[in-house]
C-alpha cells in the first residue's frame, strides 16, 4: 500500500541546518515536510561549540536568549599547551566586536531538543518520526519528492522542492547520482563527559607527539573530554583496561583524576569519526543538500553546525525567491551553492591544514605547528585573521605572507 501526500518543501534529516530552515520557512507560511529516520534521538557522550556567526543567527531568530539560559558555557578563551604542560597559544573571542565575543560550548541535545520545540509550535510544518528515505520521484529531469518506509507503508511525499540535510553519508545524495568525494580521515576522536573541575573556566587543547587531548567545559555542572585515536588503533586501545587510559590523560593534565574516577567502563565513551565530503555540485533540478550531505569538514574548525545554520539561513532566502517565482530549476538554486561554496572550501582547507600539523608525529610537522601557535599568540593581526575565519565572522584564506609569519621566518 502506497499513500501520497503534497507539500511546498521536503527536508530529509532533523540535524540543526535541516531544523533551522524548517523554521525560518515554516514562519513565512511554506508548508514543510521534516523527515527524521530516528523515532527517538539518543545523543552520544560528545559537546560541541557555536561560533560567534552561528550565536548571530541564533540571535536573529530570536532563540539565542533561550539557548543561554539553559546553561551553556559562554567561553571567552581557548588555551594550547605543549603534552608537557608548556601553554604555546591563547586565543582569545574577546578581541572580537561584542555581543558575539564569546562561543558557547554545549551538549548537542541542549540545542537539538530547542529547535524541535520551536518547529513543533509552527503548525504548517509536520515531522515525520521513523521515516526512512528510500528513493527520489521525477518528472522529466526535476525532483518532484521522494518516497520513505514509515510504519510499514511507502509513502509518496511530493513537493517542488526537496533538500538533503541527512548527513556525511548522505542517501539522498546518493540517489541524485551527485558525484563526490567522501573522505575518512585516518584520526577520530574518543569522546566522554565528567563532572568539570572547580576552576575549570576556558578551553583546553593539549598537543603532543601524534596526541590531541581536548577539555570543554559544556555547563556549569559537565567537562567534554576527546582524545584523539587513529581509527585503526580504538580496538587495541579499548582492549586494555580503562585504567590505563585514565592513568594515561591525568599525567597530561592532574586536574582530571578526580573527574574521571567517575568514568568505569569504556561503554561510557564514544568514538567520533571525522569525515570530509566535497561534491562536484549542491544542487540539483528540485533539489538541494546542505551541511554535512554538501560538504562535511574536519571538526578542527569547529564549524560543522555553523556552517549548516549558514547554509539555512542562505537557502531559505533563495527558496523563497524560488516560491515567489515558481522556479525551482538547477539554475535558480545555484545562487545558494555560489554564495556559499567559497567560504565552505576555505572552511574545509583549514580543516586539512590543520589536520595535517596538528595531528602529526613528524618532527619538522611538529615544529611548524607549534611556531604557527607561537605567532598567533604573538602577532596580533594573525590572531584576529584567524579567530574571525573560525568565528565565522569574516572567512578569508591564508596568503603566502601569512604562511611565512606563521612560521616566524621574517
Amino acid at each position: 500500500m502506497t499513500t501520497a501526500k503534497k507539500y511546498d518543501l521536503v527536508i530529509i534529516g532533523g540535524g540543526g541546518g535541516g531544523l533551522l530552515l524548517a523554521i525560518l520557512l515554516g514562519r513565512k507560511g511554506i508548508r514543510v515536510a521534516l523527515l527524521e529516520q530516528k523515532t527517538t534521538i539518543t545523543y552520544p557522550p560528545r559537546g560541541e561549540m557555536i561560533q560567534p556567526g552561528g550565536l548571530k543567527i541564533l540571535d536573529d531568530v530570536g532563540l539565542l536568549k533561550g539557548l543561554v539560559a539553559l546553561d551553556p558555557h559562554q567561553n571567552r578563551y581557548v588555551h594550547f599547551y605543549q603534552s608537557a604542560g608548556n601553554r604555546i597559544c591563547t586565543i582569545d573571542y574577546q578581541r572580537l566586536l561584542p555581543p558575539y565575543n564569546y562561543s558557547l560550548i554545549l551538549l548537542p541535545q541542549i540545542v537539538q531538543d530547542l529547535l524541535f520545540k520551536e518547529v513543533a509550535t509552527l503548525p504548517n510544518v509536520e515531522i515525520i518520526w521513523g521515516a526512512k528515505f528510500e528513493s527520489v520521484l521525477r518528472e522529466d529531469s526535476a525532483v518532484t519528492g521522494i518516497t520513505c518506509e514509515h510504519e510499514g507503508y511507502k509513502k509518496e511525499i511530493h513537493a517542488p522542492v526537496v533538500v538533503g540535510a541527512d548527513g556525511a553519508a548522505s542517501l539522498f545524495r546518493s540517489a541524485l547520482s551527485i558525484p563526490y568525494h567522501l573522505h575518512h580521515y585516518q584520526d577520530g576522536y574518543l569522546t566522554a563527559l565528567l563532572t568539570r573541575p572547580k576552576g575549570f573556566e576556558s578551553a583546553r587543547y593539549y598537543l603532543g607527539k601524534r596526541k590531541i587531548l581536548g577539555l570543554f567545559p559544556v555547563s556549569s555542572q559537565t567537562l567534554y573530554l576527546f582524545y584523539m585515536v587513529p581509527k585503526d588503533q580504538l580496538g587495541f586501545l579499548r582492549a586494555a583496561p580503562i585504567a590505563a587510559f585514565k592513568q594515561h590523560l591525568s599525567s597530561i593534565n592532574p586536574e582530571l583524576e578526580k573527574p574521571l574516577s567517575g568514568l568505569t567502563r569504556w561503554e561510557e565513551t564514544a568514538f567520533m569519526p571525522c569525515f570530509r565530503v566535497r561534491c562536484s555540485r549542491w544542487v540539483s533540478d528540485g533539489a538541494v543538500l546542505m551541511g554535512d550531505a554538501a560538504h562535511a569538514m574536519n571538526p578542527h574548525v569547529a564549524q560543522g553546525r555553523n556552517s549548516a545554520m549558514e547554509d539555512a539561513v542562505t537557502l531559505a532566502d533563495v527558496l523563497l525567491d524560488c516560491f515567489q517565482k515558481g522556479n525551482f530549476s538547477q539554475k535558480a538554486l545555484a545562487k545558494y551553492e555560489a554564495a556559499r561554496r567559497p567560504t565552505v572550501a576555505i572552511l574545509q582547507q583549514l580543516g586539512d591544514e590543520m589536520t595535517f600539523f596538528w595531528n602529526s608525529g613528524i618532527a619538522p610537522m611538529i615544529w611548524a605547528r607549534n611556531q604557527s601557535f607561537k605567532a598567533l599568540h604573538t602577532n596580533p593581526s594573525l590572531h584576529d585573521k584567524t579567530l574571525k575565519t573560525i568565528a565565522g565572522i569574516d572567512v578569508m584564506p591564508m596568503t603566502l605572507w601569512d604562511r611565512i609569519s606563521m612560521l616566524n621566518l621574517i
